[in-house]
Parts: C-alpha cells; sequence; structure tokens
C-alpha cells in the first residue's frame, strides 16, 4: 500500500503568469495498491463529484507512469481524502495528478526521477505552476524549454501566511483562459517579466514590504476580473487590512493575501467583509508548506 500526501498550490501569483507558484497547507490524501482485477475508487470527505472509473484523474496520471515504464497491473484501488476544494484555483487538478504519478512510480520499481515526474505532470496539466509546487513544496518558479520542464523550488524561512478567500462558486480553468488574449504589447510583457522577477526575489530575501507593486500584473488578471465576482473590491479591502501582496489564485476565483503572521485579525475582518457586502467568499490562514508532496510505503 502507498500513501501519497500532496499540499494544495497558489499559481501565478499575480505578475508570475504560469510560471510562479506556491505550496499550501491543504491536502489531497490519496492511498493507492494493487488488486486482483478492475478499478476501486473510493472518495472520502469531498463533497464534489470524483470519476470512479478510468477517467478518474488520479487513475489517469498513474496510467501515464505506467505506459511510460511498461508497467503491467491488473487493476488499482485509490482512495482519496481531498481537503483542497475543485476547481476553485488551489491545484486541485495537479494535486491528483502528482500524487498519482508519484504512487505509479513505486508500483513501478521507481523507474523515474522527480524531474520526470515533473516533467509528465506538467505536460498531462498544461502548464508547470502548478505542479512544480505540488512536487517539490516551497515558493517555486517553473518553465517548460524545448519540451523540458525545469523548476526551482526556494524554501520560505521568514514568517509569512497565506490569507485564502474561498467562493461559493467556481470558474473553470478552460473557459478563464479564454477571456486571455492572443497577442500582448511589448510593453506589457516587459512590465510583467520586470513585476516577476522583483516578485521572485523580494519574496525568497523576505523584502516583504515591495511585493505589493512586485505583485501587480497586466497579462491575466485584468482580463479575469470579468468572470470573478468583486474582485477589485475584495484586493481592495485586502490593502486595507494590512496584506503585503494580493492575487488572483491559479485562473480563480479564489483571490489569496499574503500577510505578517501578525496580522490575527484579517479572516475575521474580511469574513465580516464578506458577510455584510453579500460576497459568497470564506477566508481561512494557510501557511505555506516547505515540504511538498510526501511518500510513504506500507
Amino acid at each position: 500500500m502507498i500513501k501519497v500526501r500532496v499540499p494544495a498550490t497558489s499559481a501565478n501569483m499575480g505578475a508570475g503568469f504560469d510560471s510562479l507558484g506556491v505550496a499550501l497547507s491543504l491536502y489531497n490524501t490519496v492511498t493507492v495498491e494493487e488488486i486482483s482485477d478492475g478499478i476501486v475508487i473510493e472518495n472520502r470527505h469531498t463533497k464534489e463529484y470524483i470519476p470512479t472509473g478510468e477517467n478518474n484523474l488520479i487513475y489517469r496520471a498513474m496510467k501515464i507512469v505506467f505506459d511510460k515504464t511498461g508497467y503491467r497491473t491488473k487493476g488499482i484501488k485509490i482512495i482519496q481524502d481531498s481537503e483542497i476544494p475543485m476547481t476553485r484555483g488551489l491545484g486541485s487538478s495537479s494535486a491528483c495528478i502528482v500524487a498519482g504519478m508519484l504512487a505509479a512510480n513505486v508500483l513501478s520499481g521507481r523507474k523515474l526521477s522527480y524531474a520526470g515526474i515533473l516533467n509528465l505532470a506538467a505536460d498531462m496539466e498544461g502548464h508547470p505552476d502548478n505542479v512544480a509546487p505540488a512536487l517539490y513544496g516551497g515558493f517555486c518558479a517553473a518553465v517548460k524549454s524545448e519540451g523540458k520542464t525545469l523548476a526551482k523550488s526556494v524554501k520560505l524561512e521568514k514568517p509569512i501566511v497565506f490569507e485564502v478567500m474561498i467562493p461559493d462558486f467556481y470558474v473553470s480553468t478552460k473557459k478563464s483562459r479564454v477571456t486571455l488574449p492572443d497577442k500582448v504589447s511589448h510593453k506589457d510583457a516587459a512590465y510583467n517579466a520586470g513585476h516577476a522577477a522583483l516578485f521572485s526575489l523580494a519574496l525568497a530575501t523576505g523584502d516583504f514590504e515591495k511585493l505589493k507593486v512586485a505583485v501587480k500584473d497586466k497579462l491575466h488578471q485584468p482580463y479575469r476580473a470579468a468572470y470573478i465576482d468583486n474582485m477589485k473590491e475584495t484586493f481592495d479591502e485586502s490593502y486595507k487590512n494590512g496584506a503585503y501582496a494580493v492575487w488572483l489564485s491559479g485562473s480563480g476565483p479564489t483571490i489569496v493575501a499574503m500577510c505578517s503572521p501578525e496580522n490575527k485579525e484579517f479572516s475575521n475582518n474580511m469574513n465580516a467583509y464578506f458577510n455584510i457586502n453579500g460576497h459568497k467568499r470564506t477566508c481561512r490562514r494557510l501557511t505555506i508548506d516547505n515540504v511538498g508532496a510526501i511518500v510513504q510505503v506500507y
């Protein structure tokens, strides 16, 4: 029996479109074992519908590794116990993909390195900014170049918390990407490149006061705002309540604010604001996961 625990992730982080991500302290725990025949998939504590056949995302990820390594199995049992809300921009699909691939790699004799798994996971997901922190933990920069995915993870040691504002509605990544333009100006591209670089260095060195400027983006958030209820108002209120930086998590609709641990009233203040104004969001405090995916074999 193999148990894999994979953290939630928040990607893009403002200016780092499709390249920056961070692992957070919500988890999908997946248990896998071989059985004599068929596919058995059980879901625990997840309210959303989970496919229980060959179209299950964890199983599909496992099959990619089996096909890559030439491993054959008669049957698989998968038990998923996930805290990560689905289709909310917190890396639920990346957690499933990474969990499935890591479990399949163990079953097939650990033939793939983590770099190999990262490459397969990024190809399956379509972009690397969620799968990299899900696998490695910490704050990650990742790129796809010449058919390969490269990533670098930094473990953030200075005190920081992530206030995650999760709505009770969702926006599909596919729909959200349709809103993005096929082309952007050279000026906007340069703007994001500079801001993403400053964001990365400021976060890695603990220079949090620069994050409010460094997080600004012109490639995706302005276009996605039309599909995210009260996005600008939530950003503004978060800064009023002392956030260092605020961004749309992935393609949304979750919004993340990075704060000092000393800012103990942020969640209460934001939840009160949402209730008073009828905004269907709930704010909760998370911390960074500097470990990433954990694999245990029984």
